[in-house]
């Protein structure tokens, strides 16, 4: 067996080359001879880079609101990169390491996957920018600023805002003769109670392995005991129990044993919604992000539909939360140049019609209203349910402390371990809350 790590090791190392040269000019000026009625003339242009993390069609989508960018900033010139998610961060380590960080990037605050970044210095207070008028944050809710907060600074603007949905598939509910909770599943024992019955009747698995780590349901699990993920301040960086992670893991590994989500190594190769069981018409129920419905059903070629996470109704542990951040380089040569641009794609109403809420709804209330009468079917359910989840949501959890990004390595080591039957969840979670003291 090759780890997950390795070939993501490896696929770094192979795309390092790609981000360190594909992306180009360092971040330094270039001076354009432009030719204007037979006489030549100077413009002085500014290059910066922006990087993010997706697939072709977000790339196609960014890169024409991009052009429209240079188009009204024509001092300004923007070069693009975009990498997979499971790669996304190892470059951009490496790239910190040979201080080449787009001038622009995604990012998410309070991440274990980010944290990195943070503790590294390369990330780019924005309060002075938004101070200067460089970036409007006027038609941002207060809760979404404070997601980009740490210690009273600001590091990252919403690219957008999302929910985790329950995607499923109405016509292998059909065949088995389920009733799609209208409101979400009361509870996840009620979910493991229909996975049953939808293995039994189709043959199929009953799920997609939406318990994977890299996604947010265990922290989602978390807040619904309480509980955090990270822990924000106090003697451990985690916040969760040994019977909250046991308890996750033991139904994990119960629902792998009885087949009613595909094998560990199975669900690890999946590389996107076409990859997706619930796309190849393997299973019938996916969590997925809800601005990623349009890619799942058109990959489908089919009906699915989007309920509430397992719970949701019975509290406030359902997050609609940024769907990531915009963030500057504390390196970067340029700083307000690419303060402009992450004002442009947040608060430009053109841009984002040109990008489609490809990354989630609009974070800012003025473009998503002035897009609403333009939206798709496909839009209209992911505003749909976003707007339910808001209903049974609260806060996103505060940032997590320095040095969680070795937790987050170890959490996604033990459930590789875990799934393989080399420890049991007990054992891993006693490893983990080790390396978790503080002092």
């Amino acid at each position: 067996m090759k780890s997950k790590k390795v070939i993501s090791f490896m696929l770094a190392s192979v795309m390092t080359a790609g981000l360190l040269a594909g992306c180009g000019s360092n971040g330094g000026d270039s001076t354009e001879d432009k030719s204007s009625s037979g006489k030549q003339k100077n413009e002085k242009t500014t290059t910066i880079r922006f990087g993010w993390w997706g697939g072709q069609e977000r790339a196609d989508l960014t890169n024409e609101a991009v052009k429209l960018f240079m188009e009204k900033n024509p001092d300004i010139k923007v070069e693009t990169s975009f990498y997979p998610w499971d790669s996304y961060f190892e470059n951009l380590s490496v790239s910190a390491t040979s201080n080449n960080v787009p001038d622009v990037y995604q990012g998410y605050i309070g991440s274990g996957d980010f944290q990195q970044f943070m503790d590294g210095g390369i990330v780019e207070p924005l309060d002075s920018y938004a101070d200067k008028g460089l970036i409007d944050l006027s038609s941002i809710s207060e809760n979404l600023i404070k997601e980009g907060q740490v210690d009273g600074k600001l590091y990252g603007l919403p690219f957008g805002i999302n929910t985790r949905a329950m995607l499923v598939a109405p016509d292998m509910y059909e065949k088995a003769g389920i009733k799609i909770p209208e409101n979400g599943y009361d509870s996840w024992e009620d979910v493991e109670t229909d996975l049953k019955k939808l293995k039994e009747a189709t043959g199929k698995y009953g799920a997609a392995d939406f318990l994977k780590n890299e996604g947010d349901v265990f922290k989602y699990w978390c807040r619904q005991k309480g509980e955090t993920v990270f822990a924000s301040e106090g003697d451990s960086l985690i916040g969760f129990s040994k019977e909250t992670y046991v308890d996750f893991y033991n139904m994990k590994l119960r629902w792998a044993d009885e087949g009613l989500i595909p094998p560990y190594d199975v669900s690890e190769g999946e590389n996107g919604p076409e990859d997706s069981s619930i796309v190849k018409g393997d299973s019938a129920v996916n969590i997925i992000p809800a601005s990623q419905y349009g890619n799942f059903a058109d990959a489908a070629k089919k009906n699915l539909e989007m309920i509430l996470l397992p719970g949701a109704a019975e509290g406030t542990a359902t997050m609609v939360p940024a769907s990531l951040h915009l963030c500057m380089s504390s390196k970067s040569d340029h700083k307000e140049a690419a303060a402009k641009l992450i004002d442009f794609l947040i608060n430009d109403e053109e841009a984002n019609k040109l990008m489609k809420a490809e990354r989630g709804m609009p974070a800012s209330d003025k473009v998503r209203e002035s897009m609403e009468s333009t939206f798709t079917d496909d839009q209209k359910k992911v505003a749909a349910i976003t707007d339910k989840a808001v209903d049974y949501s609260s806060a996103n959890d505060l940032p997590a402390m320095e040095g969680t990004n070795d937790i987050q390595k170890m959490l996604e080591e033990y459930e590789e371990r875990m799934m393989y039957k080399d420890v049991t969840p007990e054992e891993a979670y006693d490893a983990i809350s080790a390396a978790a003291k503080i002092g």
